[in-house]
């Protein structure tokens, strides 16, 4: 492709009609091949579509991390896959322009967009849309629940980020949204028991009502390595444990969502 193709397409807007006020919807397309081959925008065969926000009032819970490789394991398992960047930062925008693959799709836009992406995701036969919010924003956190079919709450193990996580289970709660907490940047299994702190986190959030996912995703290296280049770790170490975690986790989801 030339660099004046390239320029062409790497931006690719989704505009939800002329005349209206709303932003059009970026998809950072880097081909033309990427751009010919988006999917029909009519596949009524196709079981409904499934939404998955990860929210969490506090930054640094590793949603986006999460959201990623969730989207790659998901994708990588026959799923059509939609990530939605709505966290100002971008850092899963940046992950996808190192990405050698197109897919799993990602688009950028508002939390309070939400709707208007997931229709124009409906149209083109996406079976799973997963969206990174961004923190310290009520309002567009409960834009995203509000048109989630469940969330995922991820939360490290220490006692400052337990204590932050009240205001998204009241969130979910208050929307009576299927919600699961993930406990998240674990120390690793000891002879396959979980440390102390995460048997102790796990008691600890049983005081927000919400359950907590059995699979706790440990603090593992591989999890950063493989972002450097845009892969997600079944990429990256297919046969590691950071891998295995994000496959039992997504096992765990898809199940909940009945994909």
């Amino acid at each position: 492709m030339s660099p004046g193709d390239m320029a062409k397409y790497e931006s690719l807007r989704w505009r939800f009609g002329e005349g209206q006020g709303s932003s059009a919807l970026i998809a950072m397309a880097r081909s033309k091949s990427w751009f010919s081959n988006l999917i029909p925008r009519s596949m009524n065969n196709q079981s409904p579509m499934k939404t998955l926000s990860l929210i969490a009032q506090k930054g640094g819970t590793g949603k986006t991390t999460l959201g990623i490789h969730l989207a790659v394991q998901a994708q990588r398992q026959g799923l059509r896959v939609l990530l939605i960047d709505t966290d100002p930062q971008g850092s899963a925008g940046a992950w996808w322009q190192r990405r050698a693959s197109a897919e799993p799709t990602l688009v950028t836009g508002l939390g309070t967009e939400l709707a208007e992406m997931q229709a124009q995701a409906r149209e083109r036969a996406f079976q799973l849309v997963i969206v990174d919010t961004a923190p310290h924003s009520s309002e567009q956190s409960r834009a995203c629940a509000a048109c989630s079919d469940a969330v995922l709450i991820p939360t490290r193990p220490a006692i400052l980020d337990l204590d932050a996580i009240g205001a998204t289970t009241e969130l979910v709660a208050d929307l009576d949204l299927p919600a699961q907490i993930v406990l998240n940047a674990c120390p690793p299994p000891i002879r396959a028991h979980e440390p102390r702190i995460v048997a102790e986190a796990r008691e600890a959030l049983t005081a927000y009502q919400v359950p907590v996912c059995p699979v706790a995703i440990s603090q593992r290296a591989a999890y950063s390595h493989a972002l450097i280049d845009g892969r997600a770790v079944v990429e990256f170490e297919a046969q590691g444990k950071a891998a295995a975690e994000i496959e039992a986790l997504w096992a765990d989801i898809r199940h909940g969502l009945e994909l």
